[in-house]
């Protein structure tokens, strides 16, 4: 087969069909590539993702959702259809049909087992290219390795394979959540308890907070081998900008400043965006946005509206059930200072890449949360994090100590995103990396002008 990253729809379907049948148990040990629903998903971070499902069940079984976002505690069940599409129970057909009742428990047996046992469709993870560094290999094994021991434990979908190349993993009946959704203070509120969940986690990997470090230093030789060239064409003023930053100076001195404080450090996730926040919703269409392709895409089917103006807090109370919400994209998750992870969420609530002309996403700054609604996330977080302690209640000290570290973390983000950023001009994936790399990295240079002059931040 051809380059995976260049693979044909036909070569995938190939691939898919081979891989279902070595990692996969029930009709995927059978069934014919030719039969396979293969459709390539828009999104995923530096890979390529393809939606994966077996044919429609020929014998009207509805083979229930065992790999949805629900409860893995959840009752498995089979749903049988009669002629009229109406669900009958397997009782009232063996009583109803007493002449067939063996090839009635036969079929139930059957259904059963694949309700159990066999997942309806799947994803298909491709790895794409990684830039700047020798170890990109060895990034991916970690990646790989993370993913399985989070999958084990209930965190982000379930694993169905690892292969070289890529990996089989679960497709969830979700959708992204929206940018101005993670304002709404029950989303919000439960984004804050999933990342605490993850903070507390025991990964065994390197405890250090190094990982991002490690990850910025072996992008500099790339950023330096991109700006030394000259074909700028209607970018030559962004680029000349960004130029004129010495990036080693600016990591030596805020790595100087964060070593100086005594930061908490957990396992992060590190990119916690709407992109990467899966809303259990059956009746919407599946979408996700990110980074790398700039635009909210469609993963299956459906269309997307955008909205200009948020509106953050009234619309929260359409309903009380509370936000089934499911984590996932794990791939820049090592051990961090939380702060970090609490300062990169509160950005991207000013990124929104749901615009459908270049640069690909917009900026709208106004929309950083205000103080009250930082507050919220903390309180909500801390008493997740201390959840063995019914009574606790976090102090104003210790908001306004986390307040200060968000601020300072702020700038961690804004370099890092920076550095991806001009990195990933390098990808032939239609954003703008130029534009978004200059707006992370102005507004770090801001930041640290307030930071170092001694005055409040704005946004406060």
């Amino acid at each position: 087969m051809s380059n995976l990253k260049t693979a044909s729809i036909e070569e995938i379907r190939e691939l898919a069909a081979r891989l279902c049948r070595d990692y996969l148990t029930g009709r995927w040990k059978t069934i014919s590539p030719a039969d396979l629903t293969v459709k390539k998903i828009n999104g995923g971070l530096s890979n390529f993702l393809y939606y994966i499902s077996l044919p429609t069940n020929h014998n009207n079984i509805r083979e229930c959702p065992n790999n949805s976002t629900a409860s893995q505690s959840s009752e498995n069940y089979v749903q049988l259809l009669d002629d009229n599409n109406e669900l009958i129970s397997g009782d009232n057909i063996i009583n109803n049909n007493n002449n067939n009742n063996k090839n009635n428990h036969e079929q139930l047996s059957l259904a059963a087992r694949q309700c159990t046992n066999e997942p309806n469709e799947v994803l298909l993870r491709i790895y794409g290219e990684a830039h700047g560094d020798d170890d990109a290999l060895g990034g991916m094994i970690t990646e790989s390795v993370i993913f399985a021991l989070l999958s084990e434990r209930n965190f982000g979908p379930k694993l169905y394979g690892i292969f070289p190349g890529g990996r089989l993993e679960q497709y969830l009946n979700a959708r992204a959540l929206l940018t101005h959704e993670l304002a709404k203070p029950k989303i919000s509120k439960k984004i804050a308890e999933k990342m605490a969940e993850i903070h507390v986690l025991n990964i065994p990997v390197s405890k250090e907070p190094e990982w991002m470090w490690n990850c910025m230093d072996r992008w500099l030789k790339t950023v330096d081998g991109i700006l030394s060239r000259s074909d700028w064409g209607d970018k030559k003023a962004i680029v000349n900008a960004i130029k004129k930053i010495d990036f080693r100076k600016e990591m030596n001195w805020l790595q100087s400043v964060i070593n100086k404080g005594n930061y908490k450090v957990m396992f992060c996730h590190n990119d916690m965006q709407e992109g990467n926040i899966l809303f259990a919703n059956p009746n919407s269409n599946n979408t996700s946005s990110d980074k790398t392709n700039g635009k909210r895409t469609t993963h299956i089917n459906g269309t997307v509206t955008h909205d200009e103006t948020y509106n953050t807090d009234d619309d929260d109370d359409d309903d009380n059930d509370e936000p089934d919400l499911q984590i996932i994209d794990f791939e820049y998750c090592a051990y961090n200072y939380r702060s970090f992870d609490l300062a990169n969420h509160f950005i991207e609530w000013t990124f929104d890449y749901s615009n459908p002309v270049a640069p690909f996403y917009y900026q709208r700054k106004q929309n950083y949360p205000t103080k009250e609604q930082r507050q919220r996330f903390y309180i909500a977080y801390l008493r997740k994090i201390n959840e063995s302690l019914p009574k606790y209640m976090p102090t104003q000290q210790e908001l306004d100590s986390m307040d200060d570290e968000v601020r300072l973390f702020s700038m961690f983000s804004h370099l890092h995103w920076g550095m991806w950023s001009i990195v990933m001009t390098l990808a032939t994936i239609e954003f703008g990396y130029w534009e978004y790399g200059a707006d992370r990295l102005l507004e770090y240079q801001q930041i640290k002008s307030t930071y170092e002059s001694g005055a409040q931040a704005p946004n406060s």
